[in-house]
């Protein structure tokens, strides 16, 4: 069973009489729950907002960061970009929050960065390397993700290393690609276990 965490705002004050007398009223408080502060990007956990153990009547949600965790208008929390974000509920125009740290998932897909398009003469060394992230279901760039390098058509080469591991910011970079003797286009493609993207040269 995973913990439940909670955070606490007062919705109500004590009244105390004067002349002796006293009498007062419960502070409600109001209570945000989560079941863990933690969210893989691309998933959900669920919110909920409490006063004094009931649900909180009209709780409108919102967030400190879209970019990082969306939530909806039913306290449904959803992780993207790694990093941390807070959740607010508002209730009786008293206000609770919580925090929640988004982590990465599992790979979902791959994209070119960067060194797609070049142009040289035939049979020349391009002078970009070719880059690749592999990225989750919130748009993280992961790390240590194999991508392999090969040519496609044009009859190139690509230098080592032609398998590199996306590096501490997401990239995987290749060893530099020398274009073939046909003139025209030319292209390599750049694989992982979640697919491939092409990458493509102009040949002069």
């Amino acid at each position: 069973m995973r913990p439940v965490y909670t955070l606490f705002a007062l919705a109500g004050a004590a009244v105390v009489g004067c002349g002796g007398g006293s009498g007062s009223t419960s502070p409600g408080t109001l209570t945000v729950t989560v079941t863990s502060h933690q969210v893989t990007a691309g998933t959900s956990v669920q919110a909920s907002a409490t006063i004094g153990g009931s649900p909180a009547p009209n709780v409108s949600w919102s967030t400190s960061d879209s970019h990082i965790a969306t939530v909806t208008s039913t306290g449904l929390i959803t992780g993207a970009l790694k990093g941390g974000a807070v959740i607010y509920a508002t209730s009786g125009g008293v206000t609770a929050q919580t925090n929640v740290v988004v982590v990465p998932g599992a790979p979902v897909g791959i994209q070119i960065v960067s060194g797609s398009g070049q142009t040289a003469a035939r049979s020349a060394t391009l002078p970009d390397p070719l880059c690749t992230a592999v990225v989750d279901a919130g748009g993280n760039w992961l790390t240590g993700i194999t991508v392999t390098y090969t040519v496609a058509t044009g009859g190139g080469a690509v230098a080592q290393p032609t398998s590199p591991a996306t590096n501490g910011s997401g990239i995987a970079i290749s060893g530099l690609w020398t274009l073939g003797s046909a003139a025209g286009q030319q292209t390599v493609t750049a694989s992982a276990s979640v697919g491939s993207v092409t990458f493509t040269a102009n040949a002069q």
